[in-house]
C-alpha cells in the first residue's frame, strides 16, 4: 500500500479514499456480491457503487466508504501511533483478513 506525508492534507486525503476504495472492492468481491446486491446492503444506487469499484471514488467521501464497510459486516479501526523519536508522520489504510 502506498504510504502518504502526514503534513500534506490533500494527498492523505486522496491516498486513503483510494486506499479504502481497493479495501472495499476487496470486500465486495471476497463475499461474492453483485454490485446490486452490495448496492442494496450500502443503501447506495449500482452506478454509485460501479464508479468506485472501477476506481472513480472521487463520487464518495471517505466517510461514506467507511460507512460502506461497516454496513458489509467490517469492523473498522483508526488506529494513531506515536512516534518514538524524530520521525516523519504517514497515513495508509489497510485491510486485515
Amino acid at each position: 500500500m502506498r504510504v502518504a506525508i502526514a503534513n500534506d492534507v490533500s494527498d492523505v486525503t486522496q491516498v486513503v479514499r483510494s486506499d479504502l476504495r481497493v479495501i472495499f472492492g476487496h470486500v465486495v468481491a471476497d463475499a461474492g456480491l453483485s454490485q446490486t446486491r452490495a448496492a442494496k446492503v450500502c443503501f447506495t444506487d449500482q452506478p454509485t457503487l460501479s464508479k468506485v469499484l472501477s476506481g472513480r471514488s472521487d463520487s464518495v467521501s471517505t466517510d461514506q466508504l467507511l460507512r460502506w464497510l461497516v454496513q458489509l459486516g467490517c469492523r473498522v479501526e483508526i488506529t494513531v501511533q506515536c512516534p518514538n523519536a524524530v520521525t516523519i508522520g504517514a497515513v495508509k489504510a489497510t485491510l486485515h483478513e
